[in-house]
């Protein structure tokens, strides 16, 4: 599980105040799953977890057999790890459905789309049209400050790869260094492959906006 959480052998035996905060979260994180516990309440992890950490974290739910309750308005987290959505809509009612994030979105979507109902009065016949109000697709704040930051994050990790593999080769018979070097480098590569897949997310939902408002 240490090397599953990105402690190296060599480091395992560290002191814990010398591990750094987004480590300390992970090794937190890890002595509670090491608990085995049948059920997990996650309360906005997307905001309390750095990249690294959640990225391990969505990777060790993809085997985990107990039942996850996630409480979240990151829609890629979610599609990421549930296969049920219970969301509170008007008048405080709370309504289940089946699948993920994006399951629920295009429901919720089909069923708010602008229709024309046709009501007959018996006594006057007249016919009265009836628009349902249509639900807006749009970015949460924290996807709209997200995805107008996401483009230079990646390009800062991507530059940053490259000043580790310089410095590897650099530093390629300092054993030390090497090992500081390969950690880093196996996390930035999955802070990189995390903003990719959020990119993708967020390009793709920001063109069904555009496509929206053109309607």
């Amino acid at each position: 599980m240490l090397d599953k959480f990105l402690f190296p052998p060599k480091e395992q035996y560290s002191l814990i105040k010398n591990l750094s905060g987004g480590e300390k979260r992970r090794l937190n994180l890890l002595r509670v799953l090491m608990e085995a516990p049948n059920v997990l309440i996650l309360d906005e992890p997307t905001n309390d977890l750095d990249i690294t950490t959640l990225t391990i974290l969505e990777d060790y739910l993809d085997s985990f057999d107990g039942i996850v309750i996630v409480i979240s308005h990151d829609r890629y987290f979610l599609d990421r790890v549930v296969r049920r959505i219970f969301a509170y809509e008007e008048g405080g009612r709370l309504r289940r459905y089946e699948g993920g994030y994006s399951d629920y979105a295009l429901i919720a979507e089909f069923e708010n789309q602008p229709v024309t109902q046709q009501t007959a009065t018996p006594s006057q016949e007249k016919v009265q049209n009836v628009k349902v109000k249509d639900k807006k697709l749009k970015f949460t704040y924290n996807e709209q400050r997200e995805f107008e930051t996401i483009e230079d994050d990646i390009a800062a990790l991507e530059d940053r790869l490259s000043e580790i593999d310089i410095l590897m080769n650099q530093h390629a018979k300092d054993f030390v260094k090497l090992n500081e070097l390969t950690k880093e480098q196996e996390e930035v590569n999955a802070q990189l492959e995390y903003k990719m897949e959020r990119w993708e997310y967020l390009t793709e939902l920001n063109e069904r906006i555009e496509e929206e408002k053109r309607k």
